[in-house]
């Protein structure tokens, strides 16, 4: 029987669906935040909190794939959990790596789904925010109500103002907290690595303007 357990109350965690991230920058119209880090992201406010990535799969160009590695390397340089989306198989160009990004459409935010799903299982966490679309949040809700219902699961949103409202599971991230949120244009491994910003994920726009034009 499964059950949850609540001794250390509000473990956070946030997951990110790399390919819903790389959707809001596009739509945005700035590149450059698929360049950030996420671990900074994932602790507003003094909010001690876990920070795990889908990886994006399916990639349309060799240049979106090397961006996407070395976005990966720059994340786990940062000590996030990066994880690989569902249902590929192994591109020659990639074995080098040990990734696979053949048939993976769409498979990120059921991965996304999957890794909450787990960790839940697992009782890593007991407030969960997730950045992903909705058919992400209907996978999750589907089963935690029914197996956790002490775990208490929120959405992660960008908007004009930041607030942590545990009980009402929403998570706003204000433009500002994205700017210091940037990585910088080079990140530095443990090993003494360097990972620099892809040239396809260059600066853009400010931030603050991107907002009020969207208001």
């Amino acid at each position: 029987m499964l059950k949850t357990s609540i001794d250390t109350p509000n473990r956070v965690r946030v997951y990110w669906d790399g390919a819903a991230l790389q959707a809001y920058a596009e739509a945005r119209g700035d590149l450059s935040l698929n360049w950030l880090d996420l671990g900074a992201l994932a602790c507003p406010g003094g909010v001690s909190a876990g920070t795990v990535w889908i990886a994006p799969g399916d990639p349309s160009t060799t240049a979106q794939r090397d961006a996407d590695l070395a976005y990966e390397r720059a994340l786990r340089a940062m000590g996030v959990d990066c994880r690989m989306p569902l249902g590929g198989g192994f591109d020659t160009e990639c074995l080098r790596c040990g990734h696979g990004w053949r048939d993976m459409r769409a498979s990120s935010e059921m991965a996304l789904a999957l890794a909450v799903l787990t960790d839940a299982v697992e009782d890593a966490w007991d407030v969960a925010f997730v950045f992903a679309g909705e058919r992400a949040i209907r996978a999750i809700n589907a089963t935690l109500g029914r197996l956790f219902p002490a775990k208490r699961l929120g959405r992660v949103t960008f908007g004009p103002s930041l607030r942590l409202r545990l009980g009402a599971g929403t998570l706003a991230v204000r433009p500002g907290h994205l700017e210091a949120a940037r990585l910088p244009p080079v990140v530095r491994t443990e090993g003494g690595a360097l990972i620099g910003q892809p040239v396809i994920w260059r600066s853009q726009p400010p931030l603050q303007q991107q907002f009020i034009q969207s208001a």
